[in-house]
């Protein structure tokens, strides 16, 4: 089946994404190029950002149905919530539906009224839902009143990183990245009690009203490259997350774990899946200040432990976490929509 890839990250049309991973020649990708910035950092989306995505999933939809016109079978994948949203409600409305696959759908709230309806309206109209948490399966699926069986887990995929820098031993230091419901203001408290020097990596609105500790750094708007070479040279990277219900999380702790960085992370839907308590990561309840003291406590002051932790995570995020490993997963849920009656 021929695919059109319509994700916000995509800038030219010989960016295959996961596509580039997936087995074989029986699936064709036809990339289709973002003309507008998706902000990972904002709260909502605003009216302007939806219509941009409600002009790339016209687009998307469109050139799938231009192929099958032309008696090719044709679908389209999207990736993240919103895209899936504007190509579900044009298969709700069309006379023939075309397959849609919504990789990566997360929602980093399960939000009540208008738009929960659209939500449930507009989705509907998708065949598969990819999760990046187990939980998340049941929780979208009683959330949108769809069938369990049309949500699917697949691990979030990172490409395999070269570490090219080592720990700062000069003037070691914490690091705390990200802005998706981070729990900022237990670490601060953490990290203050322990005095020790702290980077933060994360937009105004995830600080809002929050005091910061003398011994924390915020850097805000921090491209990708020194948020990669932060993760490197960290002494212990921590994510604190305030969320029970949905995903958040898992790229800087999959990011930390490529880098063979060790890692103090919330016990939450979005890093269950990926870390294994005591050995691939160390694992805290979520709000248990004291039990984040003691790990963060604990892998600063043991070099032995945390090249352990980092040496189990590299291995155990390349193995599963990896292009490769996710490219063949998704070549297999194409090949399960391609034999769902879809000519």
């Amino acid at each position: 089946m021929d695919w059109i890839l319509a994700a916000p990250f995509i800038e030219n049309a010989g960016d295959r994404w996961l596509g580039a991973f997936v087995p074989g020649n029986h699936h064709v990708f036809h990339p289709l190029p973002a003309a507008y910035r998706h902000d990972r950092s904002r709260k909502n989306t605003s009216g302007r950002q939806w219509f941009d995505y409600f002009n790339h999933g016209g687009e998307a939809w469109s050139r799938a149905l231009a192929l099958r016109e032309q008696q090719k079978p044709a679908g389209v994948i999207t990736v993240f919530p919103q895209l899936a949203i504007t190509v579900g409600l044009r298969n709700r409305f069309a006379a023939r539906r075309t397959p849609l696959l919504a990789w990566t759908f997360n929602l980093g709230r399960l939000r009540n009224g208008p738009k929960k309806s659209l939500a449930r309206f507009g989705l509907a109209g998708v065949d598969r839902f990819i999760v990046h948490s187990r939980r998340e399966v049941d929780s979208y699926s009683e959330w949108l009143q769809l069938p369990a069986e049309r949500f699917q887990f697949v691990p979030l995929q990172r490409f395999v990183r070269v570490v090219e820098h080592l720990e700062d031993r000069t003037r070691p230091f914490v690091l705390a990245m990200g802005s998706a419901q981070r729990d900022y203001r237990l670490f601060f408290k953490v990290i203050a009690e322990l005095g020790y020097r702290t980077v933060v990596v994360a937009g105004p609105a995830a600080l809002e009203g929050l005091t910061i500790p003398a011994n924390v750094t915020v850097l805000s708007n921090v491209d990708i490259q020194q948020c990669n070479v932060l993760t490197q040279q960290a002494r212990v990277n921590v994510i604190p997350v305030a969320n029970e219900i949905t995903a958040s999380g898992q790229v800087t702790l999959l990011d930390a774990m490529m880098y063979g960085r060790a890692t103090v992370a919330t016990r939450t839907v979005g890093t269950e899946d990926y870390a294994e308590a005591g050995k691939t990561a160390l694992l805290v309840p979520p709000g248990d200040g004291d039990a984040m003291k003691r790990a963060i406590q604990e892998l600063w002051e043991d070099t032995v432990l945390r090249n352990r932790l980092g040496a189990a995570a590299r291995d155990y995020a390349q193995e599963n976490f990896s292009d490769e490993a996710i490219g063949a997963t998704m070549g297999k849920v194409l090949d399960e929509l391609t034999g769902s009656g879809y000519q």
